[in-house]
């Protein structure tokens, strides 16, 4: 793949030659040509650099689904800053930490954002400036962009200069900076176009949060095409099918929860009768007959992938879905599956998944350790276990992390464990997923009490430490939890034993 796919602010400006009149995004009754894109994420460049940002300095973008998102997330990659896209709903202590290590020179929010963002509560890191948009803060940015050059900001970074930083889930504890270059960053477009077959004539249509990397491919991938983004400002099923039509989407990007929400829904005339040719559905594999069969569309594709792999395997269009797997590994990428002791192990033996990919991070920040242990003599360990069948397609067998998949977000059991313990009458706890047929997994939490409490005392305590999604919405008091004999918790002998697990 070229250096020009895979530098996304040297596709904007092509874009904007080539295509510069036809809509790049459609957003809550918004259009943005290219053209126009490419002025307001260079005034959006300029505007930081005034605010004091340098080539390396991370901006922090703490804004919802928005045209203001795209821009300013595009004017921080133009201008040669690191783009550190966050939740920010997240608990005001895990907001702390990531803002704390991530160290911004700029920290953008808006007027949803603006008082989780400034709360007392958080740990301001130094020096670190708040810009909102459309909300008080100390730089309004709707003001600075607005007297802000449309000239192109120059010089452009490299391809080997640091380009966006997310954060892990955080399973061992604390969450990982997952640090990538301009030179892979948005390269999974080009599997998308390739794979999926979308054009300059396709509009993709994503209902994730932009921060997430479902939603932010769908954006680079429309770039990378020439194609159109359309992007509701958050999902309500009621208003799915008429944003569908109204945007004239045809390849849809979003999770398998969203997609078995869908499906729970009543049935509509919109639903049949719809434009989509496409569904690329993360963890959809288990529902894809039903969606084919129910809203009419011809493919509905899976992948796996990761924060720190990138994208790694897809479904092409015209194969035949093979149960349990995400399918073969995209162009450039290669997988292995090996045991403890590094062996390359046959088709169909569980193992670990090792990547090797010109798409996955460049390092963990601020961390050489976790860096050298994830990447060695190439090769991403993964730390999931699976399998690989004659073919070469992937089966995902297991995380060997304890993280928990919520309806799209990942969440680390150690930090809920970690925070369920700070209540004075929980001497234990121990956190897992337990399957739910709508959000994937729901969140489960087993105490041990060292005082008389009760689940609704404990369900207020963590809403106001951690994230609404974060919090336990199922719970089991018991005298004692299942223990190897080093005293780490057995927590599958807890998952085995949680088929139908008792409400609070």
């Amino acid at each position: 793949m070229s250096g020009a796919v895979t530098m996304i602010t040297e596709r904007v400006r092509e874009q904007a030659a080539r295509r510069g009149a036809h809509v790049f995004i459609r957003h809550a009754g918004q259009t943005l040509t290219y053209a126009e894109f490419d002025r307001l994420s260079n005034r959006a460049a300029h505007a930081l650099h005034a605010l004091g940002v340098r080539r390396g300095d991370r901006v922090t973008l703490g804004v919802g689904n928005s045209v203001e998102y795209l821009v300013t997330a595009l004017g921080a990659l133009k201008a040669g800053a690191i783009l550190h896209p966050i939740n920010p709903a997240l608990g005001a202590a895990e907001l702390s930490y990531i803002l704390g290590h991530a160290a911004p020179r700029v920290i953008v929010a808006d007027a949803d954002s603006i008082a989780a963002l400034s709360s007392p509560r958080l740990e301001w890191p130094a020096g670190a400036v708040l810009a909102a948009f459309g909300a008080p803060a100390e730089v309004a940015l709707d003001d600075l962009l607005r007297r802000s050059s449309e000239e192109p900001f120059g010089p452009s970074p490299a391809p080997d200069d640091a380009s966006t930083l997310l954060y892990t889930s955080g399973t061992t504890g604390r969450p990982k900076g997952v640090l990538f270059h301009h030179g892979s960053t948005g390269g999974a477009a080009q599997h998308f176009i390739d794979l999926l077959g979308i054009g300059a004539d396709d509009t993709l249509l994503a209902v994730t949060p932009l921060f997430h990397g479902n939603a932010w491919g769908a954006a680079t991938t429309a770039l990378a095409a020439g194609a159109t983004v359309a992007f509701p400002k958050g999902f309500r099923a009621s208003e799915f099918w008429p944003l569908v039509h109204e945007t004239r989407s045809t390849v849809l990007y979003t999770l398998g929860t969203i997609l078995a929400i869908l499906l729970r829904q009543e049935a509509g005339p919109l639903e049949r009768d719809n434009p989509l040719r496409v569904i690329l559905g993360l963890g959809s594999a288990p529902i894809r007959e039903q969606v084919i069969a129910r809203f009419g569309v011809r493919d509905v594709a899976e992948c796996f992938g990761s924060t720190d792999a990138g994208v790694v395997t897809m479904t092409p269009l015209g194969a035949t879905p093979r149960p349990g797997s995400a399918g073969a590994p995209v162009p450039g990428v290669t997988i292995r599956i090996v045991d403890d002791a590094g062996r390359v192990l046959p088709p169909r033996t569980p193992g670990e998944i090792l990547i090797h990919s010109p798409h996955r991070m460049a390092e963990y920040f601020h961390d050489p350790e976790q860096t050298a242990e994830a990447l060695r003599d190439g090769w991403f360990h993964t730390g999931d276990l699976g399998t690989l069948d004659e073919d070469g397609w992937l089966y995902f067998v297991d995380r060997k992390r304890d993280v928990i998949r919520r309806g799209g977000e990942n969440m680390s059991s150690a930090l809920i464990e970690k925070t369920l313990c700070e209540h004075p009458a929980v001497a234990e706890a121990a956190v897992i997923g337990v399957p739910d047929p709508v959000l994937g997994q729901e969140v489960k939490a087993f105490i041990v009490a060292r005082a008389p409490v009760t689940s609704d005392e404990l369900r207020v305590f963590a809403a106001e430490r951690l994230a609404k999604f974060q919090v336990p919405r199922l719970w089991e008091f018991r005298d004692s939890l299942p223990k190897t004999p080093t005293q780490r918790v057995e927590k599958y002998k807890l998952r085995e034993q949680s088929d139908k697990p008792p409400l609070g």
